[in-house]
């Protein structure tokens, strides 16, 4: 990686944790869809530096989706039905899997993998999905699409309804 995708990779990173943390901390729902697209246009560039440019416009048109929806005028929240304690307890066993997972990731060996066309990076699993199971790869976006697309036609049935 040269140094200008490097300065892209760190910048967007960096742009990707302070979306996150505005989309959790900010008060005001236009404010949190604002920081939500903030962080859909900082994913997508991430994607982008590590040339995965259909993935990274899928994410930015999830991300700005999802951003104007909690930014509109329609967006409802909903009453939480479980008590403090239960959440308390949810957010404990969180910290404890994420203390495991931490010393599961510092005490553990990392395994490294080589692909017959080159070492293990997104353009090599592109390659090798399109080289081979081409059919297969456009038959799995395909039916995402349509599932995206069946999922918008039912809301917007169950909207139309009310």
């Amino acid at each position: 990686m040269d140094s200008l995708h490097a300065i892209g990779f760190y910048v967007s990173s960096g742009v990707l944790l302070l979306g996150g943390v505005g989309v959790a901390l900010l008060p005001n729902r236009g404010q949190r869809g604002g920081a939500l697209a903030i962080t859909g246009v900082a994913l997508a560039g991430l994607y982008a530096v590590l040339s995965a440019g259909f993935v990274a416009a899928v994410a930015l048109v999830c991300y700005l989706a999802a951003a104007w929806i909690i930014a509109g005028p329609r967006y409802r929240t909903m009453e939480t039905a479980t008590s403090t304690a239960w959440r308390q307890a949810g957010a404990a066993g969180a910290a404890a899997l994420l203390a495991v997972l931490a010393f599961a990731a510092f005490r553990g060996g990392f395994a490294r993998a080589d692909l017959a066309a080159g070492p293990f990076e997104a353009r090599a699993v592109a390659r090798l999905l399109l080289s081979h199971d081409a059919l297969a790869t456009e038959a799995i976006a395909a039916l995402a699409a349509v599932a995206v697309m069946a999922g918008v036609a039912a809301w917007r049935s169950r909207e139309r309804a009310r």
